[in-house]
């Protein structure tokens, strides 16, 4: 049998039992356009293998592609429900919770890195460097005393008077707080 010869037939099928297909899907999927919809798309997957291969038996082969169809967006709206939250009443929404700071941990961690920062300034021109190149910048300590040519004993030193100072200015200002 021809190509034409094949999509006359299917054409015909379609036709006579396009109410049928669409019942059957409906039944399948719940939902009368959705089986339309599927009809369609069942008649252009079938029209399209017959170009490729012969199909003997044409009727079962609408049917089955039909339920496969139907089958297959079925399961990918159970797919997509896995990974989709339904909120049925949005007041429930603020109740989430979430790992983002809330704007009283932002504003707290405001007020410490300006502590910081002020504290920082009260320190000697290369400690706050040696400060800043170990935790800001995260290098190690021979880097930053081959950098300001100081002896790494120079750079613990240092680094250990800056955080304490810093400390000290912090709780400092705690404490007036």
């Amino acid at each position: 049998m021809s190509t034409e010869d094949s999509q006359q037939k299917l054409s015909e099928l379609y036709i006579n039992q396009r109410v049928s297909l669409v019942r059957m899907l409906s039944r399948v999927v719940g939902c009368a356009s959705l089986a339309e919809d599927l009809a369609q798309e069942t008649y252009v997957k079938v029209a399209n293998a017959i170009k490729t291969r012969p199909v003997e038996f044409l009727h079962p082969f609408v049917y089955q592609t039909a339920r496969y169809l139907a089958f297959d967006h079925l399961r990918s709206l159970r797919s997509k429900r896995r990974f989709e939250c339904q909120v049925s009443d949005e007041r429930h929404l603020t109740e989430i919770a979430t790992s983002a700071p809330g704007p009283d941990c932002q504003l707290q961690g405001q007020q410490s890195l300006q502590q910081f920062q002020a504290a920082l300034k009260t320190l000697p021109k290369r400690q706050q460097q040696i400060l800043v190149l170990s935790k800001l910048h995260d290098l190690p300590k021979g880097e930053i005393a081959q950098r300001l040519d100081v002896s790494i004993s120079t750079v613990e030193k240092d680094l250990r008077t800056a955080l304490n100072a810093c400390a000290k200015a912090i709780q400092k200002q705690a404490a007036h707080d």
